[in-house]
């Protein structure tokens, strides 16, 4: 079976999809060194309209599935397999969706448009509207602070919630659009200070995440994929509070805890999202170990010289980093430099390894 994989990092699903036994073509906008390696076709681009996006499709010639990535699960394609573009523009809407989660009886922070925000508590997360990652993300603690915002932003895109405080997480789901599966429960890295300047941003995370309220998460998770319909590998995002866990969104598309949720059951997401897709979900296999990955991001403008990325796919060889960037690639600042992976027997056993080994590349940029 021949499946193209669109997205601006595609290594995850190329390179789960080869292991799962695809032929897979990719269209990539880092063309990062093991995506080439489990690509048996790709193509790197950089900003092109969807007509040019479309002429390097067809340049694979014809496939038998296309799978997109985050931020590209708008276009248009024969044999797509991601979630109806109706689905994605609920779930993407995060202020709208806020109201669907209060009638459903699922926790959820109070919510508001930006000119309605009088009635919320301080602290308040501003965040955009749509779309993910966490960057654009800030807190508000009073009204000089909101007044201050508002004044500098456009803010018919952006909304406000309560501050939850706890421990960022989350649940990896297979869907079929009529049940779903919760493969994992993960725990988020977020605005790790090691690992990015940007407080919110999305880092890494650790896989399994245990806690007295793993049958809730998992509830909450069925109920939202079930309720909307959601095919595919999809993730509900959490806050663990002292009393339990409060869903902030949904991911209607693969997940960066995709690498981590692999390593720790042996699943392979790829394979489960396609076969979801003919109504077969997988079996929940227990985590054999915990896995953890990491995003270290660039502090500065930098370029990749060959001394770094040599040391960084010497580490991908023995499979403990992944992303690994071409010599010559040139990284913006707060732009992700590698992704880096580690195994081990516990949490804090695999925390510390990861640290250590994403401290070691941060001293490289």
């Amino acid at each position: 079976m021949k499946v193209l994989v669109i997205g601006r990092s595609t290594r995850n699903l190329a390179c789960s999809a080869k292991r799962a036994g695809y032929t897979v073509f990719a269209l990539d906008q880092f063309g990062d060194i093991d995506m080439l390696k489990c690509a048996d076709e790709s193509r790197i681009f950089g900003e092109v309209t969807d007509g040019e996006l479309y002429e390097l499709a067809e340049s694979f010639g014809d496939v038998d599935a296309v799978v997109l990535g985050a931020g590209f699960e708008k276009q248009d394609f024969k044999n797509i397999l991601n979630n109806p573009r109706e689905i994605i523009n609920v779930m993407g809407d995060k202020l709208n969706i806020a109201a669907k989660f209060k009638s459903m009886g699922i926790p959820h922070p109070e919510t508001a448009p930006m000119d309605r925000v009088s009635g919320l508590t301080f602290p308040l997360m501003v965040k955009p509207i749509r779309g993910a990652g966490g960057i654009l993300n800030i807190i508000v603690k009073n009204d000089d602070e909101l007044e201050l915002f508002m004044e500098r932003n456009d803010t018919r895109d952006f909304m406000a919630q309560e501050f939850v405080t706890g421990i960022p997480c989350s649940a990896s789901l297979i869907g079929n659009g009529d049940e779903a599966v919760v493969l994992a429960l993960n725990e988020q890295l977020i605005g790790v200070p090691w690992l990015t300047r940007m407080p919110f941003a999305y880092c890494g995370n650790i896989t399994p995440f245990h806690s007295g309220f793993d049958n809730e998460m998992t509830g909450y998770a069925t109920q939202i994929a079930e309720e909307f319909g959601l095919v595919g590998s999809n993730g509900v995002d959490f806050i663990m509070t002292e009393d339990g866990p409060v869903v902030i969104e949904v991911n209607a598309r693969f997940q960066g805890s995709m690498d981590t949720v692999e390593l720790a059951t042996g699943i392979n997401i790829f394979q489960s999202h396609v076969q979801s897709f003919e109504g077969i979900l997988p079996e929940p296999l227990a985590p054999s170990c915990f896995a953890a990955r990491s995003i270290v991001f660039a502090d500065r403008k930098m370029v990749i010289d060959n001394r770094i990325s040599g040391i960084l796919e010497n580490c991908m060889e023995k499979g403990r980093a992944a992303d690994v960037p071409r010599p010559g690639s040139v990284i913006a600042p707060d732009d992700p430099v590698a992704t880096l992976v580690e195994t081990g027997k516990t949490r804090d056993d695999v925390f510390g390894r990861i640290k250590k080994s994403s401290c070691y590349v941060k001293n490289l940029t």
